[in-house]
């Protein structure tokens, strides 16, 4: 067999492959013959067969001309040749980086029901839904559980065709995902693919418990049970027990399964299902997963080890075939320049890190966000160049820069400066710089295949007075952590006792569950946490609010990450107060107050971003007033929070009242430009004395 490519370059490989097979005499020429290519990861590049204009006979030599879907990149490949009887013959193969084919002389006559004839033959017979889940990124353990379905469901077909009973099979499944779209994804190929037969039924987790009603199972028995039935959750369930239909339920949001009334949920599920008729399909992340089995170990008797079944992350091949998949689907038209531009810099974005945490959806955020609208410009610009009667295309520039392909650095990189041009904290960051490099580390291990046993939890405490950064600080290691892929957003959402803790009975349980389900995939920012706890009142409702914080903080890898703040002494006491909680925050950070000459430099900073300018005296004026200020702080100093008040509140208001209030040239400087009688006024609207070395100026506009 020969196959070749003309290609002009390495990332313009999306032409035509041409095969060349001369049968011998065990294959008859006018037989009917299939081709298939597919890469070591199985997906389908390729495919032709005869009776189409893509393959041609000529005696005993077919050419099959197999157009990739696909670019095809360097690495192996397999060609499968079937024919006559479920015939098949295996032909491995290899793309060099010189865009050179290299084809194993000998090829491998395959069995009945071995994989290359269900890749070759059953699954072929579901091409559109085959085609569709062969290529997409991260889905091996899908594909390989498709296959198993598929040789399990031959063999019943042959103990039918027998008079044998049917072998019984295991229809249920546990589903860890990445990106959105296995939601829809999974079900849909389990039905298709494995030919599972029932009604589909999606059901959301989070509304299946309101502990605000009277039944706190009204909307699960609305679901499931009879309109009739009495308030026991059980009882709910006794009608759906009790049906015969065929049905696949997808029980979606499962986060709701392991937080409040979710372990009631459970036992009344497990009560009646699954069943013989009645399939169940858990979705969620990982860490969902994890937490779900974690509480309810009874629940892996009814998930074997292949019906579990992970989204993978992404190969450097993924991510590429993705880009260029997106780019297409985007309407942009990649010359050979820019498709080759593209290649090497996708593929180097994947290996540094920068982007081998994406998902689907992150590369057509990606594509649709930043490519396609710095592409318009361009096509304005060619339109005007146009007739009226031509249509202008999208496309990517030959001379693209590689800065406007990806970002010049990753969010983790982004966020670690970010962290680093924060006044002071030195002790600080580089504890955090530690615990940032140490989970990269972990990551990158990852990447290269090596072991990762990190049990490890990120919960942190942090200590310290007002505005000394500890919000700041939180949002940056949200950024960090889902630059890492441990957080699966990376937001901040700050709660405190007023909106967490109820007056009624149920109301904080409520509270926490929204709470909860808010703080997902984020960073929980539990300000002033010690007045959630008090030991000395045990009707205090407060308490019910860290029992539910402490189930989170018990989980390994929650997909979340909380972080208590407060004062040093009310955040110790609370440690006391509660044995639990200590043992929960591995890591405790402590924000000093900042001296005189870093709240300067802050001020300074919030005036050079806006483009103001300190004159001398202004200057000095302004040091001697931090200077005062910090000699006499108290305890809620609210540090950097005061520094950017006095200028926004203060220097400011009282620069723009000088301004209006005499007569003056409409210069760019003399809105620029602070007076020290700008820093005087606002220091005395602050509570500050006016500095008296020396003389105090009369308000009113200076030229």
């Amino acid at each position: 067999m020969i196959i070749e490519g003309e290609y002009q370059n390495l990332a313009c490989n999306t032409g035509d492959a041409v095969v060349v097979v001369k049968l011998d005499k065990s294959m008859k020429a006018d037989e009917h013959y299939s081709f298939f290519i597919y890469t070591d990861d199985l997906m389908l590049m390729a495919d032709a067969e005869t009776g189409q204009d893509t393959v041609e006979r000529r005696g005993r030599v077919l050419q099959a001309h197999l157009h990739g879907r696909c670019p095809w990149m360097p690495g192996n490949y397999f060609l499968l040749l079937r024919w006559a009887h479920d015939d098949v013959l295996r032909y491995d193969l290899q793309l060099d980086e010189h865009h050179q084919w290299h084809v194993d002389a000998t090829p491998t006559r395959c069995q009945y029901m071995s994989r290359e004839d269900i890749l070759s033959g059953t699954l072929i017979m579901q091409r559109a839904a085959w085609s569709r889940l062969s290529s997409h990124p991260g889905a091996r353990q899908l594909k390989e559980w498709c296959i198993n379905r598929a040789m399990q469901n031959r063999v019943n077909a042959s103990r039918c065709n027998d008079h044998y009973n049917p072998l019984e099979m295991n229809d249920n499944l546990l589903v860890a995902y990445r990106s959105r779209i296995w939601r829809t994804m999974v079900p849909l190929m389990m039905k298709r693919i494995g030919n599972i037969e029932g009604e589909l039924c999606p059901v959301d987790c989070a509304i299946l418990f309101d502990p605000t009603r009277s039944n706190a199972f009204e909307e699960l028995h609305s679901i499931f049970g009879d309109s009739s039935a009495a308030n026991n959750p059980f009882d709910m369930f006794q009608s759906w027990a009790d049906d015969s239909r065929l049905r696949i339920y997808c029980f979606r949001n499962i986060g709701a399964l392991v937080d409040t009334g979710g372990k009631n949920l459970m036992r009344a599920i497990l009560r009646h299902c699954p069943t013989k008729n009645k399939k169940v399909i858990f979705m969620g992340t990982q860490q969902e997963i994890d937490a779900l089995l974690e509480q309810n170990p009874t629940l892996q008797q009814y998930f074997p080890p292949q019906n579990r079944l992970s989204e993978e992350p992404y190969s450097c091949q993924d991510m590429l075939r993705l880009f260029f998949s997106e780019a297409d689907g985007a309407h942009l038209l990649l010359s050979c320049k820019a498709r080759e531009k593209a290649w090497r810099v996708v593929g180097k974005a994947w290996r540094q890190g920068i982007i081998s945490n994406w998902t689907m959806e992150d590369m057509r955020q990606w594509v649709n966000d930043e490519l396609v609208p710095a592409n318009m410009k361009g096509l304005i610009q060619r339109r005007q160049q146009l007739r009226d009667d031509q249509c202008p295309h999208l496309m990517l520039p030959e001379d693209l820069d590689a800065a406007t392909l990806l970002r010049q650095q990753s969010s983790f990189d982004a966020a670690m400066h970010e962290l680093n041009q924060m006044v002071g904290l030195d002790e600080l960051k580089q504890s955090i710089t530690t615990l940032a490099r140490r989970m990269r580390f972990n990551v990158e291990r990852r990447q290269l295949g090596l072991p990762i046993n990190d049990m490890a939890t990120y919960h942190a405490v942090f200590t310290g007075n007002p505005g000394t950064g500890k919000t700041t600080v939180a949002r940056l290691l949200g950024k960090i952590y889902h630059s890492l892929g441990l957080l699966s957003r990376g937001e901040v959402v700050c709660a405190e006792r007023s909106t967490m803790v109820g007056r009624y009975i149920g109301e904080t349980e409520e509270n926490m569950k929204h709470l909860l389900e808010e703080a997902r995939g984020n960073v929980l920012f539990v300000d002033e946490a010690y007045t959630l706890y008090n030991k000395n009142d045990d009707k205090d409702f407060g308490r019910h609010a860290v029992e539910a914080l402490l189930v989170m903080l018990s989980r390994h890898n929650p997909d979340m990450l909380i972080v208590f703040a407060g004062y040093q002494k009310e955040m110790d006491n609370l440690m006391q107060m509660n044995p639990g909680l200590a043992g929960r925050f591995p890591y405790k950070f402590h924000f000093l107050d900042y001296n005189a000459p870093q709240l300067m430099q802050i001020v300074e900073r919030v005036l050079q971003r806006d483009s103001y300018e300190l004159t001398d005296d202004a200057r000095q004026a302004l040091q001697q007033g931090i200077a005062l200020t910090v000699q006499n702080r108290t305890d809620t100093f609210a540090n950097a929070r005061w520094a950017e008040q006095l200028v926004m509140n203060g220097i400011i208001p009282a620069m723009a009242d000088r301004i209006a209030s005499a007569p003056h040239a409409y210069d760019r400087a003399v809105y620029q430009r602070i007076e020290a009688v700008d820093v005087d006024v606002a220091l005395e609207r602050f509570g500050v004395k006016a500095p008296q070395t020396r003389q105090r100026r009369t308000i009113g506009f200076c030229a």
